[in-house]
């Protein structure tokens, strides 16, 4: 099987990212629970963003879970907001 031009570059970057992460739980003396609430915190932060690329594409300026109106881009090509 031919791997796909991203998957070592990916993998690389998850290797690189684990030895960070255990290293700074190490230096600041986290619990696993502490380091799982810190990891959770930053995915939180990250996912508002994609959600609301997702929920209001080309509008990033309403919130995830804000109602859509006419300025949202899908609903200009006659998607419906549910």
């Amino acid at each position: 099987m031919k791997l796909h031009p991203r998957t070592l570059d990916v993998q690389g970057a998850s290797s690189r990212i684990r030895s960070i992460l255990i290293d700074l739980q190490e230096r600041h003396g986290l619990t696993d629970a502490e380091m799982l609430g810190v990891l959770t915190e930053a995915q939180q932060s990250t996912i508002k963003y994609v959600l609301r690329a997702e929920r209001h594409p080309g509008n990033l300026e309403h919130k995830a879970d804000e109602a859509c109106d006419e300025s949202c881009a899908h609903n200009r090509v006659g998607e419906l907001d549910a």
